[in-house]
């Protein structure tokens, strides 16, 4: 009897809904809700979410972004968050199952302004976050007319993964981002999912001399079965807007594991090559339009990890030792315990085949901290860099209901530049932070040189409210452990340790800040160390993350602590090294 009032009131409430001025109509039944807007015309109805809360399938009639139903967490007990549903004047009714009258949603349904409050505890200055909504891989890379375009993994209506779409950003100088409106929507061929994006400078798919091409991957699921098959959409305004192509899929397929295209121009065969993760392999395929594909050859099935299959193909050639090397990229989950990483492969390619230099078991890792995963470069960059960007999460932890941030979950990583290095006899890929962010770091804030035997501080930040760097060499080394810590007044820390010893670098997050919303955030990651008598270390601080880079190993890994690290110590085991430093906060 008490759960009927209760109902009775809310349809009570739902129905004077218009009266009261909030714009639409609520009609409620026991498992579905439909909301019937007053007026059809372009405007934002925010829906309350709860990220705890079971999925409810929600229809958009007559809107040509949300052409296929969308999966929306309602807030059933209690609001976390609202979320942005885009309208326009060919929508006038949203129609929700698998929904109950007791929801709390219904009574905070909003029409109109934002009602979330300003939370940015842990916005990143230089990584980008989407301002509202969920983000994953960095998809459609690609440099043009003075914009360095990020399209991303997206979900518009949600903090948790969901509604597959590419998000779009745009920056001149890879620091600043601006968040454009969502640029490919799901539609009846599936969910969007990762991919890329070329300048067709030939115009050989016909869309125009320029265009913009985004190829994607159509995840179409339905009771009886899963595929994915490769789409490709075109823009003529700079990415801005996106026309699907009509005879999508380009690559039709009836696997489930056919992901993630990575199409670049390859200039001696005259022809577009496009890498795909498929199972536990690459496969690459060939074009000469970007819209027929002819199957080249597979790599991969006994090289490198397979713990799990592979994701986000990318392959590039770089400069090593007066001629080039082809490099493969391979995200993966490496093991159980650390989750999302990123594998490579140094060989050739002949427009056709990819040649491994390494031995079948032998793996190398781009990044060895927590927090790297999906890397992928830009493509038609103008000075021949090889610039990369990488989501900055592991799914063994984001993934869940409960995260340290509110109302979006996701960054980017720092953008790298990568080049070749021989090391111990083997070709190696070394990461750097990209050039730009010189201009954005103020030079020689605070400089010097001491012989650190034990503890001592460097510095304490007092500025606070920007991301800061820091550049370190250890040299004259006695100890067989030494490193620094990073710390604030609240007693978190992050500490990052060489290990002479053991040949290690090591960064340890356990006691970062919070770290207990999940089992395997709380970590010490680990990469190699070079036997070089002379150490380099240069890390960049921002609000939520630590990223390493030395010589031979990167390591980026996000912390969540109450206060920004405003100390920096300097300490040995055993032994003592002389340091030099070099301090710089950004713009």
């Amino acid at each position: 009897m008490r759960k009927f009032f209760q109902t009775l009131l809310l349809l009570l409430f739902a129905g004077l809904s218009v009266a009261y001025g909030q714009g639409f109509k609520l009609d409620i039944s026991e498992k579905s809700a439909t909301i019937t807007l007053d007026r059809a015309k372009k405007q934002t109805l925010w829906l309350p979410i709860d990220n705890s809360a079971k999925e409810v399938v929600m229809q958009v009639k007559g809107s040509p972004l949300y052409t296929a139903p969308v999966t929306v967490r309602l807030a059933d007990k209690q609001v976390e968050c609202w979320m942005p549903l885009q309208l326009d004047k060919s929508t006038s009714q949203i129609k929700i199952a698998g929904c109950k009258p007791e929801y709390v949603a219904w009574q905070n349904l909003r029409l109109g302004k934002n009602p979330n409050p300003k939370i940015e505890d842990y916005r990143q200055h230089i990584h980008f976050s989407p301002e509202i909504g969920w983000t994953n891989d960095p998809n459609g890379m690609v440099w043009h007319k003075g914009e360095w375009h990020l399209f991303f993994q997206y979900n518009p209506l949600g903090t948790r993964w969901g509604n597959m779409s590419w998000g779009h950003a745009v920056s001149k100088d890879l620091t600043k981002w601006e968040q454009l409106p969502t640029a490919i929507y799901p539609d009846s061929l599936g969910a969007i999912y990762s991919g890329s994006a070329v300048i067709d400078k030939h115009n050989t798919a016909g869309f125009g001399k320029d265009a913009m091409v985004a190829i994607y991957t159509s995840d179409y699921r339905s009771k009886s079965m899963r595929c994915q098959q490769q789409s490709i959409a075109y823009s003529l305004d700079r990415g801005r807007t996106f026309t699907k192509y009509e005879g999508n899929p380009v690559l039709p397929s009836t696997r489930r594991n056919f992901r993630d295209p990575k199409v670049f121009w390859h200039e001696p065969t005259a022809r577009w090559i496009m890498p795909l993760a498929c199972g536990k392999g690459m496969e690459f395929y060939s074009s000469t339009n970007l819209k027929e594909w002819k199957f080249e050859s597979r790599f991969g099935d006994k090289y490198g990890c397979h713990f799990d299959v592979w994701e986000c193909p990318d392959l590039v050639e770089l400069p090593y030792k007066g001629g080039t090397k082809w490099v493969l990229f391979c995200s993966i989950t490496k093991d159980a315990q650390h989750g999302s990483s990123v594998q490579y492969f140094v060989g050739d390619f002949d427009g056709h085949t990819f040649t491994c230099d390494t031995p079948e078991a032998y793996t190398d890792w781009i990044n060895y901290g927590r927090d790297n995963y999906a890397t992928v470069t830009w493509s038609n960059v103008p000075d021949g860099r090889c610039v990369a960007l990488a989501w900055q999460n592991n799914w063994k932890c984001c993934s869940r209901e409960k995260f340290p941030t509110v109302g979006y979950r996701g960054y980017m990583s720092l953008a790298y530049e990568l080049q070749l290095v021989e090391y111990e006899g083997k070709v190696k890929l070394i990461s750097r932070p990209a050039r730009e962010y010189d201009n954005y770091f103020r030079k020689d804030v605070f400089a010097g040189k001491a012989k650190v035997e034990g503890k001592s501080e460097l510095c304490r930040l007092e500025k606070q409210g920007s991301a800061y760097r820091l550049k370190l060499e250890f040299d004259e080394i006695d100890a067989p452990q030494f490193g620094l810590r990073l710390s604030n007044e609240g007693g978190e820390w992050v500490d990052i340790c060489f290990d002479r010893i053991k040949r290690e670098f090591r960064v340890d997050r356990r006691e970062s800040g919070a770290v207990d919303f999940s089992e395997k955030f709380p970590s010490v990651t680990v990469a190699p160390m070079s036997a070089a008598n002379c150490q380099k270390l240069t890390l960049i601080v921002d609000r939520a993350s630590v990223e390493c880079f030395t010589d031979i190993a990167a390591s980026s890994n996000l912390v969540f602590p109450t206060k920004s690290y405003n100390r920096v110590e300097i300490y040995t085991v055993d032994g003592s090294v002389e340091v030099k430093s070099e301090v710089a906060f950004g713009k």
